[in-house]
C-alpha cells in the first residue's frame, strides 16, 4: 500500500470521500448535503448505499435502474481499488470497501490525526460516572500500545508517557500490515470486523463538524464514544495480541495493535475535543 496517497487524500472521512465522487458523477449538480448516502447496517462488511438514482430519475428522464447503471460506470474508475461499485435492485448504488480500501482508511485513522474544529463545539455535560467506561477504554488502549512498544512488537515514534497524545505515530511497522501477501485483510474475526465498522461509523458521524454546510446537524458525541468503547472492549476480550499470536502471527498482532491505535485516536479526539473531558493515559 502506498502510504503517500493517504497524506495526499484531503477528505477527512469515508463518507466525505464518497459524497465528492458521487457529486462528480452527477456533474457537480447540487451539494454533497443533497446526496443520499448511508452506511448499510452490516457489521462484517462495510457497504455504503445511495438512492441518488431514484432521486434524479425523473429529472434526468431515465429509469432509476438505467441511471444507476450509468452512474456506477462513472464511479467505478473513480473509486477503484478502494471500493467495489454495483447496482442493486430498484436502482440503489452499493459501494463496498474492498480489503485494499479498508487497509487505506485504517492506516489513515491509525496514523493521521483528525483536524481540530475551527469553531467551538457546544459540548453536552456528561457526568463522570457515564464517562468512566470510555476513559477506561482510552487508558487501556494507551497501556496496550506502551506494552507493545516495550516488547518491541511496534515502535512508537517519540512516545510521551506523561500525556495522552493526539495520536501516537508508529516508526515501525509503517505501514501497518493490514493485508497479507494475497492482498486480503488479516482482520477477519467478527469482533475485529465489528470494531472496524464502528470506527468508520464514528468517523462518518463526525463528518458534520468538519464541513461548514453540515455543521448544524446534531451529533451525539457521547453515544459515538460509548459505542466505540463497547466495540473495543468486545474486541479486546476476544482477540489476543500476545502469547501464541505474537509468536506465530506477528503481523496479525501488529494489525490488531493498529486497531487499538485507531481506537485510541478517535476516543481521545471525542473526549478531549468534543466532550471537554480528560482522556487519561492510565487509570
Amino acid at each position: 500500500m502506498d502510504t503517500l496517497n493517504i497524506s495526499q487524500c484531503p477528505e477527512v472521512t469515508v463518507k466525505c470521500f464518497l459524497l465528492l465522487k458521487l457529486l462528480f458523477a452527477i456533474g457537480q449538480q447540487g451539494t454533497t448535503s443533497e446526496i443520499p448516502l448511508n452506511q448499510a447496517k452490516n457489521r462484517q462488511r462495510v457497504v455504503y448505499v445511495s438512492a441518488i438514482a431514484l432521486k434524479l430519475a425523473k429529472t434526468w428522464q431515465q429509469t432509476p435502474q438505467d441511471l444507476a447503471a450509468q452512474l456506477a460506470e462513472t464511479l467505478q474508475p473513480l473509486c477503484w481499488p478502494n471500493f467495489a461499485v454495483k447496482v442493486a435492485p430498484a436502482g440503489i448504488i452499493e459501494l463496498e470497501l474492498t480489503d485494499a480500501g479498508l487497509a487505506f482508511w485504517l492506516q489513515r485513522l491509525a496514523q493521521i490525526s483528525l483536524p481540530v474544529p475551527e469553531y467551538p463545539i457546544l459540548s453536552p455535560v456528561v457526568c463522570a460516572d457515564r464517562l468512566f467506561p470510555i476513559q477506561y477504554s482510552h487508558a487501556r488502549c494507551c497501556s496496550l500500545l506502551r506494552m507493545a512498544d516495550r516488547d518491541r512488537l511496534i515502535a512508537i515514534a517519540q512516545p510521551d508517557v506523561t500525556t495522552a497524545p493526539q495520536i501516537w505515530s508508529l516508526a515501525a511497522p509503517n505501514p501497518i500490515p493490514w493485508i497479507d501477501e494475497g492482498d486480503r485483510l488479516l482482520l477477519v474475526h467478527p469482533a475485529e470486523r465489528s470494531l472496524i465498522s464502528e470506527l468508520l461509523t464514528v468517523l462518518d458521524n463526525l463528518y458534520p463538524i468538519f464541513e461548514v454546510e453540515n455543521r448544524e446537524k446534531p451529533v451525539n458525541y457521547f453515544k459515538l464514544a460509548n459505542n466505540l468503547s463497547q466495540a473495543f472492549q468486545t474486541f479486546y476480550s476476544q482477540c489476543r495480541i500476545w502469547g501464541e499470536v505474537r509468536i506465530e502471527q506477528p503481523k496479525l498482532a501488529q494489525a490488531r495493535l493498529g486497531l487499538v491505535l485507531a481506537t485510541q485516536s478517535l476516543l481521545r479526539f471525542i473526549l478531549a475535543e468534543l466532550l471537554n473531558a480528560v482522556a487519561p493515559i492510565e487509570l
